[in-house]
């Protein structure tokens, strides 16, 4: 177990054990309230991003909850944003205050009659709507990797555990702390299935894997992980060095990626890309819309339309598909004789 601390107007106690967060308690009551409840509601993944980014936030400001006005939330956008975030991230960050403001609204409405990230609930009155602090973003279409690129990079892995694992984001399209979560009572072999207890929003689906994956997650286990003596009932685990043997991290993933993907000099390149392949090339490849959404754990129907606009060339390709069945010699003759007859 390990303890950590920020120095700021509000401390944090992060506890690990077995290379994994497993507690974060605050010097405030308030704060220790709100991350109890998530972690009794939410997906602990969700609870872990909550703890994370309210750490960070106060650590920035400097001050207790009651003394956070809009001020503080300004200076903590301007530390981000000359820190290089994304406006993604920042609204991501801003989201935790924000839902840590709503909840203490409710536990003591005189303390903090207000929410200073957004002072008003949605409503259709721009006015109250251009209040909140949320920074505008443009609509994102996700990039794909290239079919050249995945060869690289599968060529520049070196274990079986690192293929099955770019397989199940690729192939499978499943995000990395889903993949980590795997353990050997989730996975079904005599149908390529596995459970995954808690996605996104702590909605648990079932996911597929094709042969290749299937093969690639066997050899894993028969040749890598079966030479670790560890108790850790997740499928995939560090092989090497002081956490051998321990669960890897969705931080350490996403390093190990990079790593390769320099390796293979392939720019731009970052784990979650792997998804995004995944998902478009269902689309591509005809499956229906909703069968993609439950098995990449979509709920809303207009969760997909970035990846249905994604690529030009299959839009004009399925409009060329569509013309061939319409009648067009007809018109076509009418070209032919010069128009009007």
């Amino acid at each position: 177990m390990t303890v950590e601390s920020s120095e700021a107007g509000v401390q944090f106690t992060i506890t690990r054990a077995g290379g994994q967060i497993v507690d974060v308690q605050s010097t405030s009551p308030e704060i220790n309230h709100f991350l109890r409840l998530v972690k009794l509601s939410r997906a602990h993944n969700t609870w872990l991003n909550y703890a994370l980014d309210l750490k960070l936030f106060f650590c920035i400001v400097r001050v207790l909850p009651h003394q956070v006005g809009r001020p503080e939330c300004l200076l903590f956008m301007e530390q981000q944003d000359g820190a290089g975030r994304a406006d993604a991230t920042i609204n991501r960050r801003l989201a935790a205050v924000s839902s840590l403001f709503d909840e203490l609204q409710l536990l003591d409405p005189e303390r903090f009659p207000r929410n200073p990230v957004s002072p008003f609930r949605r409503s259709r009155h721009e006015r109250r709507h251009r209040a909140s602090l949320y920074r505008t973003q443009p609509t994102r279409i996700p990039n794909v990797v290239a079919t050249e690129h995945l060869q690289i990079l599968f060529r520049a892995v070196h274990t079986w555990r690192d293929r099955a694992l770019i397989l199940l984001m690729w192939i499978s399209c499943l995000r990395i702390s889903e993949a980590l979560a795997i353990q050997f009572d989730d996975i079904e072999c005599s149908n390529h299935s596995i459970q995954i207890r808690a996605g996104k929003g702590g909605h648990p689906r079932m996911v597929y894997m094709d042969s290749l994956t299937l093969e690639a997650l066997n050899r894993y286990l028969d040749h890598e992980r079966g030479d670790v003596v560890t108790n850790a009932p997740y499928i995939f685990i560090a092989l090497k060095g002081s956490a051998r043997g321990h669960p890897l991290s969705v931080n350490s993933v996403q390093k190990l990626l990079a790593y390769h993907a320099r390796r293979g000099h392939l720019v731009d390149f970052h784990a979650h890309l792997l998804r995004h392949t995944g998902i478009t090339q269902l689309i591509q490849a005809g499956m229906a819309e909703p069968a993609v959404r439950k098995l990449v754990g979509h709920r809303h129907p207009a969760s997909l339309e970035p990846y249905l606009h994604l690529n030009d060339q299959f839009v004009a390709d399925e409009f060329a598909t569509a013309q061939q069945g319409l009648e067009l010699a007809s018109y076509r003759a009418l070209l032919t004789e010069g128009g009007a007859a």
